[in-house]
């Protein structure tokens, strides 16, 4: 039964269900993109929580800044000797962590719980 309604499709047919899959598709991803968040740690403290959906620069302290843009966000400035945290680029999964300054970047959805256990 299957085989002849799929035999019985046309190539604007098809081309029609793929269109409104991937709308679809795209609508669900943008709407997941406005409840991410980014939590910012400083000192073992939570310093704000930001959301991603909003392009800004968050200035920490003389040490650190922090860049949110397209739904992503980086450590855009650090003055730590290696640099690593700001070599990483932008994220939106992964946690961003500079060691030297204590600062620690975490990913997450408006309704988790943080995830981070500090001491």
């Amino acid at each position: 039964m299957f085989k002849r309604y799929l035999s019985s499709l046309s190539l604007s047919d098809v081309a029609l269900i793929v269109f409104c899959l991937a709308a679809v598709l795209f609508l669900l991803r943008n709407n997941q993109s406005d409840s991410r968040i980014v939590r910012i740690y400083k000192d073992d403290a939570l310093f704000g929580t930001y959301n991603l959906s909003k392009s800004q620069e968050i200035v920490i302290d003389k040490h650190n800044r922090v860049e949110i843009k397209d739904a992503k966000a980086r450590i855009s400035f650090s003055d730590c000797p290696d640099k690593r945290c700001v070599k990483q680029g932008f994220n939106s999964n992964m946690p961003i962590i500079c060691l030297p300054n204590h600062l620690i970047l975490e990913f997450g959805d408006e309704t988790d719980e943080p995830k981070l256990i500090l001491h």
